[in-house]
């Protein structure tokens, strides 16, 4: 999965514009962040390149970044 493929999912499953993550938000700024969301990107993070992501390593994120990479797709930041 791509930077930009992730970053849609997670526009998606944050009830977002597509587009709309770039990459450097705040966890704590996004409204719909969550429980629902946090488990919602272990389940992403992990079905992007095959690997366990623990809920530590999530809760540990504090932008959008961090997930991008814990999930290894980080790429070319914005």
């Amino acid at each position: 999965m791509t930077r930009e493929e992730f970053l849609l999912e997670m526009d998606g499953m944050l009830g977002l514009r597509p587009g709309t993550l770039r990459g450097t938000e705040k966890l704590e700024e996004l409204e719909s962040w969550d429980s629902t969301a946090l488990v919602g990107m272990i389940v992403l993070a992990e079905s992007a390149n095959d690997t366990e992501i623990s809920l530590d390593e999530v809760v540990g994120c504090s932008t959008v970044g961090d997930l991008l990479r814990i999930a290894g797709v980080e790429g070319n930041c914005c």
